[in-house]
């Protein structure tokens, strides 16, 4: 039986920004589910984030952005470190993104969905860490606002 630990982490940082995240726990998989836009505003906090997660042990994660609308040229770099930092530790980072969301679309044109596992779902996606899709998370609770 797969256990599901409710909320990994619940930190609130308001500096005007309105991205927020979402953060679960599979075993010893995180699943975070970006919201709203990753660009130069939020970049800086993501980093920030990704790095309280790898600094506390996490190196399996599922970076889910099927909810972002807004990317720019600095969104990508917050995916682009922790992607380094999840390499260092040996760990297993795998993107969510739809054909159409805006993140794949600019992934696609600079030719950097070839540096990341990218799956249309998250169900697949959990499907590769073997986490069954009847145990996925939920995210309608637990919001963290980034800077």
């Amino acid at each position: 039986m797969i256990g599901v630990n409710a909320f990994y982490i619940q930190r609130t940082r308001d500096r005007g920004t309105m991205s927020t995240i979402s953060v679960k726990r599979l075993n010893d998989v995180v699943v975070v589910k970006v919201h709203e836009r990753m660009d130069i505003l939020n970049a800086p906090s993501l980093v920030d984030e990704f790095n309280h997660l790898l600094d506390d042990g996490i190196t399996n994660l599922i970076v889910d952005l099927s909810g972002v609308h807004t990317v720019d040229a600095d969104g990508d770099y917050p995916l682009l470190h922790l992607l380094r930092r999840v390499q260092e530790v040996d760990g297993c980072l795998h993107l969510v993104c739809p054909p159409e969301n805006p993140i794949r679309v600019f992934y696609e044109l600079m030719h950097l969905d070839v540096l990341f596992s990218i799956y249309e779902t998250l169900e697949a996606a959990l499907l590769d860490f073997e986490i069954y899709p009847d145990h996925q998370p939920h995210f309608s609770n637990g919001h963290i606002s980034l800077s």
